[in-house]
């Protein structure tokens, strides 16, 4: 269950770690009471809990080797594209970021170009470039010309920020 909440993000639904880890509320609840009084994990909501630190997570996220983090980032991604399939626009980030750590890169390009241009619309452009980025480096791993979209809009949340030289490139 810790290995699965590290490879989800520093913070995660109950519903989804239900969901990865196949059981019910009944088994589950008493494994995430031991990770809370172990100090490892935190209650955020009644449906979401967080690492108490990021390192935390880190120590427990590279225990894991290479082919079993992408194998579970590949297992969360497929799950919550299922889970939240009503609610979609709402966990297009964590998509893309699962699936670009997969090594997904069809679904790593459309989700990142989504959550990108999601993240233009509130002006987070930080997050907008992440996901651009993602979505313009899982475009070369299919050995795809990048659509010039991405580069447009990356190249708008560059100017937003005020690096010009790299609004100017893209």
């Amino acid at each position: 269950v810790l290995h699965l909440a590290a490879v989800a993000g520093r913070h995660f639904d109950f519903a989804l770690l239900q969901a990865l880890s196949q059981q019910d509320e009944t088994q589950l609840l008493p494994l995430i009471k031991e990770l809370i009084a172990a100090q490892l994990l935190v209650e955020a909501s009644a449906e979401q809990f967080a690492f108490r630190h990021a390192l935390t997570r880190q120590a427990v996220y590279g225990q894991l080797l290479i082919r079993e983090r992408k194998a579970l980032h590949r297992t969360i991604g497929e799950t919550l594209k299922r889970l939240y399939a009503s609610t979609l626009e709402a966990h297009l980030a964590d998509l893309a970021s699962q699936f670009f750590e997969a090594g997904i890169w069809e679904q790593a390009l459309a989700y990142g170009q989504r959550a990108g241009e999601q993240a233009q619309a509130p002006y987070a452009p930080q997050a907008a470039i992440l996901h651009l980025t993602r979505a313009l480096d899982a475009a070369r791993h299919l050995s795809l010309t990048p659509p010039v979209s991405l580069f447009r809009a990356r190249g708008l949340a560059y100017e937003t920020l005020g690096d010009f030289e790299r609004a100017r490139a893209d």
